[in-house]
């Protein structure tokens, strides 16, 4: 499956970027959230989830782009 990244919205809690898959209602979605620091300490730190959605219902959680392409290869079989 080929996939084109979409498109890219940046807010104050984070970054989503939009993959798009051969299928119109297959994609995945980069989540980067900024997390606080524990115990007060100024700053934040970034985590990113990618998450498979058919249509408009989240499928799966990933932690790596790659495992969420793999798994969307398979589901779609």
């Amino acid at each position: 499956m080929n996939w084109i990244k979409g498109g890219k919205v940046i807010t104050e809690e984070g970054t989503t970027i939009v993959y798009r898959g051969d299928d119109a209602n297959l994609f995945i979605e980069s989540r980067k959230r900024h997390i606080p620091h524990a115990n007060g300490k100024a700053g934040t730190w970034d985590h990113t989830t990618y998450w498979l959605i058919d249509g408009d219902e989240d499928i799966k959680e990933f932690y790596s782009l790659k495992d969420a392409k793999d798994y969307a290869e398979k589901y779609r079989r």
